[in-house]
């Protein structure tokens, strides 16, 4: 843990007896003692979770909205906005030898869990002036990969709200933004991610309607004469000949009900409905699929521009594209042929 404020050398040995006794370090990195201390939270004044404690939803807080900043890799976001998503907030300074010990943790969780429902969102709070320079925490941002939102924390209003004292600071908070899990310092890297799974599954009513096989693990081989005879000529048009069908014509553009959309063709599982949004192009459009295993992305330099186009992993039939002007958290758009899913409600 990093402390926010320089402590003088004369208080250092009395700081040290206490902590020693207390067995308390609050913001006190080298020791390696985690903060286990009750914080406030100052806009509402209500009690937040413990360090290293799980809270049950009935009596976790709901945490403050984040202040006014510059945001990175993303553009504003809000706790409402996020609703439906487990989010990861991360307390964090470039500076902090803490922070980028605790990084690569961090981005394996994004990497892992972005496309199932989790959002992490880095609060930059700086300790030094330099640190403060929108230009040094973009640049730092970029060199050290960091691909989930961060959002700049200069006057230390999100700080503050959330009673943080050290740096890294995690909160993760479940899908009705209520805190369930705080942990101060490095380590618990275990625990953390168990809790981003349990509450990633916790109330998930989408998951009945998930099949069992989420992720691909076989592949289907079949000729274009047997693909001819198993499906439509509009079907095999676009999943085999990489076809297009004409906007607002689909079955599901403009589709609002739960459930899970398949691969017309070979029926594995591509995107759910909590990440469908109406992108006003008149195809069926969502910000993430079910699972990265589940899709290919191809160079596509036909009709004279470069595009990302999209294929079922497991048939290799033609889905859409993916553009990166899509909303939060993920910033992309996959814009997908209706003709190409088979939509199964959830019960």
């Amino acid at each position: 843990m990093h402390r926010q404020n320089v402590i003088a050398a004369g208080l250092l040995v009395l700081t040290f007896t206490v902590l020693v006794t207390a067995g308390y370090a609050k913001g006190w990195g080298p020791l390696g003692v985690l903060n286990s201390g009750i914080a406030r939270l100052s806009r509402s004044g209500t009690e937040l979770v413990s360090s290293n404690h799980v809270v049950s939803g009935s009596k976790s807080p709901t945490s403050p909205e984040f202040a006014s900043g510059n945001w990175i890799n993303s553009g504003p976001l809000t706790l409402k906005d996020l609703r439906g998503q487990v989010v990861l907030v991360e307390f964090w300074t470039f500076g902090c030898y803490n922070c980028r010990n605790t990084l690569p943790f961090v981005k394996r969780w994004h990497e892992r869990y972005n496309g199932k429902g989790l959002t992490i969102i880095g609060v930059h709070s700086p300790e030094f002036d330099s640190e403060k320079k929108i230009e040094n925490v973009r640049r730092e941002v970029a060199s050290l990969d960091i691909r989930f939102p961060v959002v700049t924390d200069n006057e230390y209003a999100t700080w503050k709200a959330y009673g943080v004292d050290a740096w890294p600071t995690l909160f993760v908070l479940d899908k009705s933004g209520r805190v369930r899990w705080k942990h101060v310092g490095e380590g618990a890297y275990e625990e953390t991610e168990k809790v981003i799974q349990n509450l990633l599954a916790e109330n998930d009513k989408s998951a009945e309607a998930k099949p069992q096989q989420v992720e691909m693990t076989d592949r289907i081989e079949k000729t274009e004469d047997q693909w001819r005879k198993e499906l439509s000529a509009d079907q095999f048009h676009v999943l085999r000949e990489a076809g297009t069908e004409r906007p607002f014509t689909g079955a599901y553009w403009d589709n609002h009900e739960r459930g899970v959309y398949h691969c017309a063709a070979c029926g594995l599982a591509l995107f759910a409905s909590e990440t469908k949004f109406d992108s006003g192009t008149g195809w069926p459009s969502y910000y993430a699929p079910i699972s990265e295993k589940n899709i290919i992305r191809h160079t596509d330099s036909s009709l004279g521009m470069v595009r990302t186009e999209v294929r079922c992993r497991r048939c290799g039939s033609h889905l859409g594209h993916v553009f990166d002007d899509g909303p939060a958290p993920t910033g992309l758009r996959y814009c997908i042929n209706s003709v190409s899913l088979q939509f199964e409600k959830s019960k």
